[in-house]
């Protein structure tokens, strides 16, 4: 009994009286699944290609976001470095205003205190060169009083000798008018009654009792006029 046989891949049958059998079926259909095989690694190809240059594509697509988040994270240091440094400079500026402030206000001190120190200086030489005549002045006065109380003493004991050269007669009466002379002559010359203490300046005359002298502009002996006195105490 003869069988037929259907193609693996047509699946046709072979007909009874085409003389074929089954080695020439077989041979038959043996170019059809080298066709496919050749369509499928066509296609694989294509689908490599296709898919390598997909991953090329995202390779280049996450090259350039890397890029950009790199030249984003670069752009933001700079930036914050930029605030950064703008605020430590206003800082360092506000810092140095402030120190040139109190340079300038510490140098107008030290000015006005070495103007000061040179005024004191000039004050205390012109106190010193004040001292040094008032005390030139009153040794000149001194030297002067001790001379006028000598010259006084010496005319004193003139007058008394001549006193007692008298007569005997009026003995008595030119006694009392010689001391009345002395007594006018060494009382004030304003109240004639106090003990003369005041030197009146510049005619140096010691004829003023101590509450006289302020109240007198003048000299009662010369009438020269009065620029000063000075107190002598005769104790």
């Amino acid at each position: 009994m003869q069988m037929g046989f259907l193609s693996p891949v047509s699946g046709a049958a072979a007909a009874p009286g085409s003389g074929l059998g089954f080695n020439n079926v077989a041979s038959a259909a043996l170019p059809a699944p080298r066709k496919r095989l050749r369509q499928v690694s066509f296609l694989g190809d294509d689908m490599s290609s296709h898919l390598q240059q997909q991953g090329l594509d995202i390779d280049h697509l996450i090259l350039q976001h890397a890029e950009r988040a790199r030249a984003e994270l670069t752009e933001r240091r700079k930036r914050f470095t930029r605030q950064i440094l703008a605020v430590l400079e206003e800082g360092v500026s506000k810092r140095l205003r402030t120190s040139q402030e109190e340079i300038a206000r510490l140098g107008k001190m030290n000015w006005a205190l070495e103007e000061r120190i040179k005024s004191l200086c000039v004050e205390n030489q012109m106190w010193r060169d004040m001292a040094r005549s008032n005390e030139a002045t009153a040794n000149a006065l001194r030297t002067n009083l001790e001379q006028f109380l000598a010259a006084q003493a010496r005319a004193e004991e003139e007058a008394a000798t001549a006193d007692d050269a008298e007569s005997c007669c009026c003995v008595g009466d030119g006694e009392e008018e010689a001391g009345m002379k002395r007594e006018w002559r060494r009382a004030c010359r304003s109240c004639h009654d106090g003990e003369p203490s005041v030197l009146l300046l510049p005619c140096r005359h010691l004829c003023l009792c101590a509450a006289c002298g302020p109240a007198v502009d003048a000299c009662p002996v010369c009438h020269c006029s009065k620029n000063g006195s000075v107190c002598i105490n005769m104790s």
